[in-house]
């Protein structure tokens, strides 16, 4: 309580116990007594004593408030506290204390860097509570993520006319490499389908898929020309789906070129696309036989494989 408050409440005191004299004064037919004073300083007292507990109550409110608050805080800290626990084997106890470091030390811009990525990152998390999250164009780190992820299988479609220069850099070789290791080190089935317009389209293709034979990668082409209708109809995007449970799906705009990048766990979407890859991948090993029923050589040479991975060349690989 500040000498404002003090100042104000003595002052009504006064001016109380000075209405109370002057009232006394004029109803009472007597001579001055002792008896006005007394009871003029009296109700002063008890007005002022009833300011003051007032204000006591006031500030037993506010108290009362602000325990609760930090009650309220340390519930959800120690509820996030425990959330993060279960993460401690994570990356999240890592993430906070070096952010903490950052945003505590540094230029100003590296603070707004910092909080800008945590920022991304809580909203990614924050999509993938739904099973799904975007992002513009291509993200090759969700790709080499979730490649790093995988424990059982790999299926992609390619649907776009492959990009050599593309598989001659250093993304294409950190991906092709990510998944050689899961097929070595843990045993996982990579298989990868390139869709192309035309047949002749197919011979451009023998270079990348003899490379990727290379690395134990099963590898297959189809002709859009040589499908039965049934096959042709409907949509046919860029995808991967990783355990047969979550896909990354490459969406093109209008001018054909990857306007954003999903990844979905849902299970009513994600099992259209493993059924579409199977139709499709059946569908190619029929093509590589020849109209009299015999296999063609130069094919299965260059065009299957039977150990392989997935990829959709510059947009999904």
């Amino acid at each position: 309580m500040n000498a404002r408050h003090v100042t104000l409440k003595l002052l009504v005191t006064v001016v109380v116990g000075g209405v109370v004299y002057l009232l006394t004064n004029v109803i009472s037919t007597e001579e001055d007594g002792p008896w006005q004073l007394v009871l003029s300083v009296l109700c002063g007292g008890v007005v002022l004593l009833a300011q003051f507990l007032v204000s006591f109550v006031n500030q037993m409110h506010a108290m009362n408030d602000s325990v609760g608050k930090r009650f309220a805080d340390i519930g959800r800290a120690t509820k996030l506290f425990n959330e993060v626990e279960k993460l401690r084997d994570d990356g999240v106890p890592r993430l906070a204390e070096n952010a903490t470091k950052v945003v505590s030390t540094g230029p100003r811009i590296l603070h707004d860097f910092a909080n800008e990525e945590i920022n991304r990152l809580a909203g990614v998390m924050e999509d993938l509570t739904s099973f799904s999250a975007e992002t513009p164009g291509e993200n090759h780190d969700w790709l080499m993520t979730l490649t790093k992820c995988t424990r059982t299988s790999i299926d992609a479609i390619s649907t776009s006319v492959v990009d050599e220069d593309f598989w001659s850099t250093e993304p294409a070789n950190r991906y092709l490499t990510a998944q050689h290791e899961a097929i070595v080190e843990r045993g996982v089935t990579v298989r990868r389908l390139f869709i192309v317009k035309e047949r002749g389209e197919r011979a451009a293709l023998a270079p990348i898929c003899e490379e990727q034979r290379d690395m134990r990668i099963q590898v297959r082409v189809v002709a859009l020309d040589q499908l039965p209708a049934h096959h042709r109809r409907g949509n046919v995007i860029d995808f991967i789906v990783f355990d047969e449970s979550l896909s990354y799906e490459i969406h093109p705009d209008q001018l054909g070129l990857n306007s954003r990048t999903a990844v979905n766990a849902r299970r009513e979407l994600v099992q259209p696309l493993l059924r579409r890859f199977e139709q499709l991948w059946e569908a190619a090993e029929e093509q590589q036989l020849s109209m009299n029923g015999l296999p063609d050589p130069d094919s299965l040479r260059s065009l299957t494989n039977s150990t392989g991975s997935t990829g959709t060349g510059p947009a999904g690989a």
